[in-house]
């Protein structure tokens, strides 16, 4: 019998790598792999870390619709008010110009139990939800 046991990775489009990477990377601060295997030709995309599994980047040319996509991304801090620690980090996103999404943050249930999280964009437009547990 096989079961499914844990996510490896998803891969999602993106108009810009380098916009792409400033976002996830530089701003959100997830760790970068396989750049060099990218520039070198051997793989389509630049993956960046969440924990243990991996979002690909995939550069593409032509015009995508990203409508009802979102990435949910697991938050920690040590700070024990989850509240005002997420609205300090919205706070720090928007004044780079992210664009965090009207009402956030809400308190959501997710994989892990119900907690605070917000929406925000990404470059592209494509909703990535930042979520505490």
């Amino acid at each position: 019998m096989i079961e499914i046991s844990d996510l490896d990775h998803v891969a999602i489009r993106v108009g810009d790598l380098d916009r792409a990477l400033g976002f996830y990377h530089d701003l959100l601060g997830l760790p970068v792999r396989d750049r060099e295997k990218f520039e070198d030709g051997e793989l389509p995309f630049v993956a960046v870390a969440a924990g243990g599994r991996h979002l690909h980047l995939v550069p593409v040319e032509e015009e995508f619709d990203v409508d009802g996509e979102h990435v949910c991304l697991l938050l920690r801090s040590d700070d024990t008010d989850t509240r005002g620690a997420i609205e300090d980090y919205l706070d720090e996103l928007r004044e780079s110009g992210v664009e965090v999404e009207e009402g956030e943050p809400r308190e959501r249930l997710g994989a892990y139990g119900r907690d605070w999280a917000a929406y925000v964009r990404d470059p592209d437009g494509r909703r990535v939800e930042l979520k505490f547990h």
